[in-house]
Order: structure tokens, then C-alpha cells, then sequence
């Protein structure tokens, strides 16, 4: 009997990372993630350098880490743990710099300068449930600075993991919705249901200069234990690029 279970279960293909390997990458991925966010703007180029050290540092490629999360997806209490294990990897490091007494660095409001930039500033891993009591709201707001222009794109993504197996869809749904007030006093919202686990993109744009940014995931179930990851969300504002001038009949005509 054994045996014959043994042979019916799939196996974790080569590509795969176990468990624990997949959690050490993910929580120095998280880190560098950090750390490129602080980064000014003249020097994101070095992102992609951050990157490439994390995986030869775990000896991994990024085609190996996105083929395990979509592997561990499909095993939403494999992945739970993985991220439970890394939140708890991280509170225990805060509870650590405390108490040696090294200073943690919060989060500032600060402006932020060019085309195109990612304004997050939150944690990179939601975790969500369906009791009220538990916390099946999440919210943010966005500081703005003088750096937002008219005609600004503000476009709020990531990935959403279910980690209950598929139910009806009437049954479970992530609502996110995101909210801007501009300078003028109007208010641009657009807003997106999930019944399944993927990826969400939503976006705001509008002929003012923005005035606020909200945001508000709600984990709606019949299940009390459904539970829910938001996994690496951003907030990219992109300026609107003004159209160059047009060519004249002259110029057209010599090219």
C-alpha cells in the first residue's frame, strides 16, 4: 500500500528547490529587495548586481526560484510554511538587533525622483486570513512629495496566493481596490476581484497632480481557515511622457 501511494504522488522535479533551500533565498531576496528600495536614484543600476550575487551566493538562477514558487503554488500549505518560517526568520532578527541595542532604521517618507519608480515602501509578503478577527483587511497609504507631476501612472501589482485548495468562486474572493485623491479635490479609484491565485495589476491615472494614495485588500471566504498571501506588491509611478514635436514637411521629406 505504501508503495503504491509512494508511486502515485508526484515527484519534486530537478529545478525545484526543497524547502529550506527555497526560504534562505527567498529571505536574503527580500533583503536585497530592501536594500535596492533605499537605494537613490542615480544609483539603481545596481539592482540588477544585488541580484546576480544573491544567486550565485545559493548557487540558484532566477529561472530555478520562479519555477519553484510556481511548483510550491500548487501546494499551498508547502508554500504557507515556507513564508511563515521566513516572517518568523525575520521577527527573530528584529527581536535580536533590539536587543543588542542596534538601531533599526523605519521607514521615512522621502522623495523619490524619476520616470519611473517604485514607491512601496511595506512589507513584501502580506499574509492574510478570513476571520475579522484575525486580519482579513490590509491597508496602505503612499506618502506623496513634490515630485508627482501632472499625469502621473500609478499602477498597484503583485501576486496573490490562495492557500486553501479551489472552492467555488462564490464562495472566496480577494477585493483590492486603489484610491487617489488629486490636488483638485476629484478621486480616482479602480478596483479588481481574484477568485484564484495570480498575479493583479491595478491602475490610476488622471489630468492633476496627485494628492494622496490608498490602498485595501479584503480576504472575503465562507471558510474561517481560508488564508492568503499577497506576495511582493509595488506601487510604480510612471510619468507621462510628453509628445515630441512634430516633424516638419521638410524634414519628413529628406528621410
Amino acid at each position: 500500500m505504501l508503495g503504491l501511494l509512494s508511486s502515485c504522488s508526484e515527484k519534486r522535479k530537478a529545478d525545484v528547490l526543497p524547502p529550506a533551500k527555497l526560504e534562505s533565498v527567498l529571505y536574503d531576496y527580500h533583503l536585497a529587495q530592501v536594500i535596492v528600495s533605499d537605494l537613490p536614484t542615480n544609483q539603481r543600476y545596481k539592482k540588477d548586481l544585488y541580484f546576480e550575487y544573491l544567486y550565485d551566493k545559493h548557487g540558484v538562477t532566477q529561472a530555478d526560484v520562479d519555477s519553484s514558487l510556481a511548483y510550491y503554488a500548487r501546494y499551498p500549505e508547502g508554500l504557507s510554511d515556507i513564508y511563515i518560517k521566513l516572517s518568523k526568520r525575520i521577527e527573530a532578527d528584529i527581536l535580536r538587533m533590539e536587543s543588542e541595542g542596534k538601531p533599526i532604521k523605519a521607514h521615512e517618507s522621502k522623495a523619490v525622483v524619476g520616470d519611473s519608480v517604485d514607491l512601496w515602501y511595506d512589507t513584501r509578503v502580506v499574509q492574510m486570513a478570513s476571520s475579522p478577527l484575525a486580519n482579513n483587511r490590509y491597508f496602505f497609504t503612499i506618502p506623496t512629495d513634490t515630485n508627482f507631476k501632472v499625469g502621473d501612472r500609478l499602477t498597484w501589482s503583485g501576486k496573490a496566493v490562495f492557500l486553501q485548495e479551489e472552492v467555488d468562486s462564490l464562495r472566496r474572493y480577494l477585493y483590492l481596490n486603489l484610491r487617489v485623491r488629486y490636488m483638485n479635490d476629484s478621486i480616482v479609484s479602480a478596483d479588481t476581484l481574484l477568485y484564484t491565485s495570480g498575479n493583479f495589476s491595478i491602475a490610476v491615472s488622471d489630468s492633476a497632480v496627485v494628492k494622496s494614495i490608498d490602498g485595501i485588500a479584503y480576504l472575503k471566504s465562507h471558510d474561517a481557515a481560508e488564508r492568503l498571501l499577497i506576495v511582493s506588491p509595488s506601487l510604480v509611478r510612471c510619468r507621462r511622457v510628453e509628445p515630441s514635436a512634430p516633424l516638419s514637411v521638410d524634414t519628413l521629406i529628406r528621410n
